[in-house]
């Protein structure tokens, strides 16, 4: 399994990809909103996690051109953000977006597991 993990914080983006590593996911990093979506269209993970606020494209901007560009690609969107905290966020984060979890920083290693325990039960997380 893929994942890609978009974030313009480095220290996110590594203990991200150490905890994604450490359960054998292939992981691929971006660091601004473009990179991720060069990366998601080029790789096409099974999993996309983006920061909701990044430089040049927001995560939001990168799952929209990403639904424009590949309405066939479906993959599981997991939103962070430190920002966007609140219900009306999460819920047109989930509706308008279709993304699967939105979690809030901090976030924790359990957290992230629970989600991808609930996304992808099979790999046994």
């Amino acid at each position: 399994m893929q994942a890609l993990v978009a974030d313009d914080s480095r220290i996110f983006r590594v203990l991200v990809k150490e905890l994604l590593e450490e359960k054998g996911i292939t992981v691929h990093e971006a660091a601004d909103g473009k990179q991720a979506l060069d990366t998601a269209l080029a790789l096409r993970p099974q999993l996309l996690i983006l920061d909701a606020l990044m430089p040049v494209l927001s995560g939001f901007e990168v799952l929209a051109r990403l639904r424009e560009k590949l309405p066939e690609y479906q993959p599981k969107v997991f939103l962070v953000t430190a920002v966007y905290k609140s219900y009306r966020w999460q819920s047109e984060a989930k509706t308008v977006y279709q993304v699967d979890e939105y979690l809030e920083k901090p976030v924790e290693p359990a957290t992230l597991l629970a989600a991808l325990q609930r996304h992808f039960p099979a790999a046994g997380f």
